[in-house]
């Protein structure tokens, strides 16, 4: 990558960082919508991740938030919602399920529950915009901003959910799939407010 190119996702990611986080930051009103605004900044996000899986450095985990970011924005899919998908179904990039590091897929995309080891990406962006797109077509009618990644898929009946809840069943036969993000996105929000909170 170029150098200006790098140095200026980086001031990005700082500039997000002023704004940490909003109105989420109250306990008990977390914005359960899969389509809306990122909240947490990318280097709170990529903190986060290199705090729960320290192999994964913080220049790798900040380009990840970054995508996470742009692709996001680009389809109106929160960013903060994709993210904790990735962190649910990875294990935090560790993996070690069906789907192999190596694939660029970050939601388990295709790793049906019979064993099935899932879809490969050439890259990690195509991965992100892979998931971002086909949680934009669970969560609204509206039509992809960007070229399709994947097939069509006839069996997802678009805007059937437009929150996190609506995904168990759906996109994971887990029951409990939507209260495993919220809590996933609570231990962001927590750690975020530690980050933000004037020291005594």
């Amino acid at each position: 990558m170029p150098i200006k190119a790098s140095m200026s996702r980086w001031i990005s990611a700082l500039v997000f960082f002023t704004t940490t986080i909003g109105a989420w930051a109250v306990p008990g009103k977390i914005d359960p919508s899969l389509m809306g605004p990122a909240v947490l900044s990318p280097v709170v996000r990529a903190s986060y991740l290199h705090q729960m899986n320290p192999q994964i450095d913080f220049t790798r985990a900040l380009n990840l938030a970054l995508l996470y970011d742009e692709e996001g924005s680009a389809e109106g899919v929160s960013p903060d919602w994709a993210f904790a998908q990735m962190l649910l179904e990875t294990s935090y990039l560790r993996f070690g399920g069906q789907v192999s590091p190596g694939q660029n897929n970050f939601a388990g995309l295709g790793a049906w529950d019979g064993g099935e080891p899932g879809m490969h990406f050439r890259s990690p962006r195509l991965g992100v915009r892979a998931q971002i797109q086909l949680l934009k077509q669970y969560a609204s009618a509206r039509p992809l901003e960007g070229r399709p990644v994947l097939a069509d898929r006839p069996a997802v009946k678009k805007g059937a959910a437009p929150t996190v809840f609506g995904l168990a069943r759906s996109w994971a036969s887990d029951p409990d799939y939507g209260n495993k993000l919220v809590a996933m996105m609570t231990r962001m929000l927590t750690y975020a407010d530690t980050r933000t909170s004037p020291t005594p």
